[in-house]
């Protein structure tokens, strides 16, 4: 009977360019992240995380250049909880924005442009690192003669949205889903792209060895061949 780890890719797609991100899974808490150039089908190999990710609430910005992660069942005597949201940059975990919420269906978030991300917990819910990122957070709250929507950025100023936009977030309607332009299917740990009838081999992610190192932004942390360290803490989150 073997014991080799279930691998399982998850894709998702920038709509701006031919950016695209694998969160490639073996077992139930060991998760990294690899950047893919779809343009030539080159992969930069990014961080590990050994916690549980909720890929379903993850999400992409349109350059590719931000991603949003959602962890479950992590330690509840850290800073971040046992679940959290986290903004990053494609392809680490290292957060830039770190979200503590108390339950899991708060997690996770979604991004309205290149600019502007939201995530799911209400606005009570506190980025506990306060770092300055170029991609700024909108919540909804009262209505006021300066912000007459009620959606604005976390200063208090009213959120730079479209008419358009601004009209799908109140109505609370879906935005849409992000679609590759071609058809690629994942099994195990393979990446495939279809051509008619055929499936060609793209890329074989099976056999890869974890590398616990600090993404190339924010403090390295005091000992990065700690067993269990984590990107998330690497900024005062524990």
């Amino acid at each position: 009977m073997s014991t080799a780890p279930i691998i399982r890719l998850y894709l998702f797609f920038a709509t701006e360019n031919d950016t695209a991100l694998i969160l490639r899974r073996s077992g139930k808490k060991m998760y990294n992240l690899i950047s893919w150039d779809r343009a030539n089908d080159s992969f930069v190999e990014g961080q590990w995380l050994r916690k549980s990710v909720r890929y379903e609430d993850c999400a992409l910005s349109p350059d590719g250049r931000h991603f949003i992660y959602a962890v479950h069942d992590a330690n509840p005597d850290t800073r971040a909880t046992g679940c959290y949201t986290v903004l990053c940059r494609a392809p680490w975990f290292t957060a830039l924005a770190l979200f503590p919420h108390e339950w899991g269906f708060q997690s996770g978030g979604y991004f309205l442009d290149n600019k502007l991300y939201r995530i799911k917990a209400d606005a009570a819910c506190k980025d506990i690192l306060e770092q300055n990122t170029q991609v700024l957070r909108v919540v909804q709250g009262k209505v006021t003669h300066s912000c007459r929507s009620g959606l604005r950025l976390t200063n208090g100023e009213p959120a730079p949205l479209s008419r358009a936009l601004r009209d799908q977030l109140l109505n609370n309607a879906k935005l849409p889903r992000v679609i590759s332009l071609d058809r690629y299917e994942t099994q195990a740990g393979c990446l495939y792209r279809t051509d008619g009838p055929k499936r060609v081999l793209i890329h074989d992610f099976t056999e890869m060895e974890p590398r616990f190192e600090p993404a190339p932004y924010g403090q390295p942390p005091k000992d990065p061949m700690k067993t269990g360290w984590h990107p998330a803490d690497e900024a005062g989150a524990r």
